[in-house]
C-alpha cells in the first residue's frame, strides 16, 4: 500500500502458496531424468520450476505477460517441451526444459478465451487448445510458429476440453449446462455432436476419455460409448485410462504434501520396490490472494486464502500472523464464516464443504472424529459458492449459495450442531440464487438478499435480483420484494441496531446504492449513492459506537442511520478488495494477497 496513506498499516502477507499444480517428468539437456513443476499465484504470474533430481536444486521462471497467474492449461509434448496455457491472459507459453528458457507464443483465440481449458498434440505436432469463453477451438502449429482459430464449438456453453483421436479428429467435450462432446474434423472445418446431450439440470454428465491405445471414449449417465469419427458406438464397460508418465527407470512423482495443499517436497517412488525419496522444492511464491475476513469466537481474526485454500490466524495483541493450513476438504477458498458457541464454522468452495473448529484446543485438520477443524460434510448437493452464513436460528448455523457448475437456483440450507443434520430450500427463488443474510431476531425471520446469478458456466434467467423474508419456524416466505431499479445483486445485508436491514445493491453499470428497509411495515425507505468503487461483498457491519461501517472498492464508509448521511473515512483508489471486521479500535481489509488494518475508532 502506498506510503501516501499513513493511516493504513501494513500487517503482512497470510499466505505463500500455489494453485494449478502440475509435475512433469522430462530430460535436461544433457539428457538426464529432470522434473518440471508449473504453478499458478495470484500475487505475481506463474511460475515453472525445473527440478535437478541428481542436485537436488530447481531453478525458477515465470512470464512477463500480464495477467497470466494461473497455468489452467498445460501438456507435455513429444519433443519434452512443456506448453502452458495461462489464464486470464489467455496466452500459451513454452518452457524447453533443454535450453532452460520460457517463450511467450502469443494470445491464444483473444479476446473472446481468456482461459485455456485443456492443450492436446497431434501426431503431427500440432497442439489443439480448447478455452473457456467463447468454447472455443485454437490449434498452434510449432514450426510455422501461427495460431488457427476455428471458432465456437457450441453455441450455448463456453467451456471447450478437447482431445486428439487416432484418426485425427478432434473430440472436444463441451461444459457446463449440456454436457456433451463435439468432433471437430480439421479436414473440413465441420463439428458435429456425437453422443447424448445431457442437461445438467436433469443430472447429466458426459466425460471424455482416452484408453491406453489412444481410443478416445465417452463415460455418460446415458452409457458409455467409443468414439469413431463423428459417430458414438455403444459399449458396455470402458478400458483403462491412459498411464501417468513416468521417469527413465519407471518411476512416479509427485507432490507428497498435495493433500494439505503445500506443495514443497516431491515423492520419487520406485517401480519395484516401492522406496520413496524425498526433494525440497524450495521456490519463491509471491502471495495467494485473500479472499474472506472474519472476527472468530475468540475475537482473533481469521480469514482464508483463494486456490489453495488455507485458514490463517492474525492476533492483535500480539501482532501474530499465522498460516494455519488447509481447514476443508474443498481445495478453493472460504466463502462464508460464522461464530456459535465459541466454534468457528467455515463454509467452502468447491460443494460448500462445512468445517467445524474450536480454537481453543489444538489444530489438526481432518474427517475423523477429534480433528479439529474437522470437515462434517457438504451442506447439501446443489450449493457450491456460499456467500453468507448466519447463526443463531433455531441454534442452527445457516448458508445462502449460488449452485453448482451448469445449474440454477442457489438454495438457503442449513446445519444443526446439536443434531449433526443438514437440511436445505432448494427452489426458494426458482432461478435466483440465495446470496446474502441477516438475522430479525426479534421477528423470527431470516432476511436472505438474492442475486440473478446461477453456477458458473450459465447465464442468468431471470432479470431482478431482490430480497425476501424467511421464517424459519414455519418454513415459509412472508414476503419477497425488490427496489424500484435494476437490482443483480444484494451483496451486503445488515440488521442494524435500530431492527432495519440495510444492504447494498449492485446491477452492472448502474451506480450501485444502499438502501434502508423497514421490516415493520415491509417497504423500503432510503436508497443513499455510495462513494466511489463498487460496494464489497458482505462490506457492511455495526461499530462499537453504532452506526454502520461498510467499503467500496476504493472508499472506507460510515453510515450514520438517525441521519441517513453517508460519510468518507478514507478514500484510496482500488485500495480495498475485501472487507474485514471490526476488533477493538480497527477495522481490517486486504488488497490481493496483504492484510492491512485502519485505526479508526
Amino acid at each position: 500500500m502506498p506510503s501516501t496513506y499513513p493511516l493504513i498499516r501494513t500487517i503482512g502477507i497470510p499466505v505463500r502458496s500455489v494453485n494449478w499444480v502440475r509435475l512433469f517428468p522430462t530430460h535436461d539437456a544433457r539428457g538426464r531424468d529432470c522434473l518440471v513443476a508449473v504453478m499458478g499465484q495470484q500475487a505475481d504470474n506463474l511460475i515453472v520450476v525445473q527440478i535437478d533430481l541428481e542436485q537436488e536444486t530447481i531453478r525458477q521462471f515465470s512470464p512477463s505477460v500480464p495477467e497470466s497467474n494461473y497455468p489452467t492449461a498445460a501438456m507435455h509434448s513429444r519433443d519434452g517441451s512443456i506448453y502452458i496455457g495461462a489464464a486470464h491472459s489467455g496466452y500459451l507459453f513454452r518452457f524447453d526444459p533443454k535450453q532452460e528458457t520460457l517463450e511467450d507464443l502469443g494470445a491464444i483465440n483473444s479476446p473472446a478465451d481468456i482461459f485455456p481449458c485443456r492443450i492436446d498434440e497431434d501426431r503431427h505436432g500440432v497442439l489443439w487448445i480448447g478455452c473457456y469463453g467463447s468454447a472455443g477451438l485454437t490449434s498452434y502449429d510449432p514450426r510455422a510458429r501461427t495460431f488457427t482459430r476455428h471458432g465456437r464449438m457450441d453455441e450455448v456453453d463456453m467451456y471447450c476440453y478437447p482431445l486428439v483421436a487416432p484418426d485425427g479428429t478432434i473430440a472436444c467435450e463441451i461444459r457446463m449446462t449440456r454436457p456433451h462432446v463435439e468432433v471437430f474434423d480439421p479436414r473440413t472445418g465441420e463439428h458435429r455432436t456425437a453422443g447424448p446431450v445431457v442437461p445438467k439440470e436433469e443430472g447429466g454428465f458426459a466425460v471424455l476419455l482416452r484408453s491406453t491405445d489412444g481410443t478416445l471414449y465417452l463415460r455418460s449417465s446415458q452409457g458409455n460409448f467409443r468414439l469413431d469419427g463423428f459417430n458414438a458406438v455403444p459399449v458396455d464397460s470402458l478400458p483403462d485410462p491412459e498411464p501417468a508418465p513416468t521417469l527413465s527407470d519407471g518411476s512416479t512423482a509427485a507432490f507428497a504434501d498435495s493433500e494439505s495443499q503445500i506443495f514443497r517436497t516431491v515423492a520419487i517412488t520406485a517401480p519395484r520396490t516401492g522406496e520413496t525419496r524425498y526433494i525440497r522444492v524450495e521456490y519463491e511464491a509471491a502471495g495467494s490472494s485473500i479472499f474472506l475476513l472474519h472476527r472468530g469466537p475468540d475475537d482473533h481474526l481469521y480469514g482464508s486464502s483463494i486456490l489453495p485454500l488455507h485458514l490463517f490466524r492474525y492476533t492483535p495483541q500480539t501482532d501474530e500472523l499465522v498460516d494455519l493450513g488447509a481447514c476443508s476438504t474443498a481445495g478453493g477458498e472460504a466463502y462464508s464464516m460464522g461464530n456459535l458457541d465459541r466454534i468457528l464454522y467455515i463454509c467452502a468452495y468447491p460443494y460448500a464443504e462445512l468445517s467445524v473448529y474450536d480454537p481453543s484446543q489444538p489444530y489438526r485438520f481432518g474427517q475423523e472424529p477429534g480433528s479439529n477443524p474437522r470437515d462434517v460434510g457438504r451442506m447439501d448437493p446443489i450449493s457450491y459458492r456460499p456467500r453468507s452464513m448466519l447463526t443463531g436460528p433455531l441454534g442452527r448455523v445457516w448458508t445462502a449459495s449460488i449452485p453448482d457448475y451448469g445449474l440454477w437456483g442457489g438454495p438457503l440450507s442449513w446445519y444443526d450442531p446439536q443434531t449433526g443434520q443438514f437440511g436445505t430450500y432448494r427452489d426458494i427463488v426458482g432461478e435466483a440464487s440465495c446470496w446474502t443474510l441477516a438475522w430479525l431476531k426479534d421477528q423470527g425471520l431470516i432476511a436472505v438478499g438474492t442475486t440473478i446469478g446461477g453456477g458458473t458456466g450459465t447465464k442468468p434467467r431471470v432479470q431482478q435480483a431482490g430480497l425476501f423474508l424467511w421464517d424459519y419456524a414455519q418454513e415459509t416466505k412472508v414476503w419477497e420484494g425488490s427496489l424500484d431499479r435494476p437490482v443483480h445483486s444484494v451483496n451486503a445485508l445488515l440488521c442494524g441496531p435500530d431492527g432495519k436491514l440495510y444492504g447494498t445493491v449492485t446491477a452492472g453499470e448502474q451506480p450501485p446504492e444502499l438502501f434502508i428497509f423497514d421490516p415493520q411495515s415491509r417497504a423500503f425507505l432510503v436508497r443513499l449513492p455510495l462513494p466511489p468503487g463498487n460496494p464489497l461483498e458482505l462490506g457492511l457491519q455495526v461499530g462499537p459506537d453504532g452506526l454502520i461501517y461498510g467499503f467500496t472498492r476504493s472508499c472506507l464508509y460510515r453510515l450514520d442511520p438517525a441521519h441517513q448521511r453517508i460519510a468518507e473515512i478514507l478514500r484510496a483508489d482500488d485500495a480495498f478488495h475485501v472487507a474485514g471486521p471490526i476488533i477493538g479500535d480497527t477495522i481490517y481489509f486486504s488488497k490481493v494477497h496483504e492484510l492491512f488494518a485502519v485505526k479508526v475508532f
